[in-house]
């Protein structure tokens, strides 16, 4: 993935910023941020959980 614009950035980071609830509209380059930014949130976090099935789901595709 290539930088991110900054406006794009910070509107994913709004988005995503809810454990609690899950991501809609996920691409690949999405999910990835979502990963690096909620990465440490455990079990309980809602946008690491689909982003990761998102990730793997595309990687068993191949």
């Amino acid at each position: 993935m290539d930088v991110l614009p900054t406006d794009v950035r910070e509107l994913w980071l709004v988005q995503s910023r809810d454990c609690a609830q899950d991501p809609e509209g996920l691409s690949y380059d999405r999910a990835r941020f979502i990963l690096t930014v909620h990465g440490g949130h455990g079990a309980r976090c809602h946008q690491y959980l689909a982003a990761s099935a998102f990730c793997f789901r595309r990687a068993a595709e191949k």
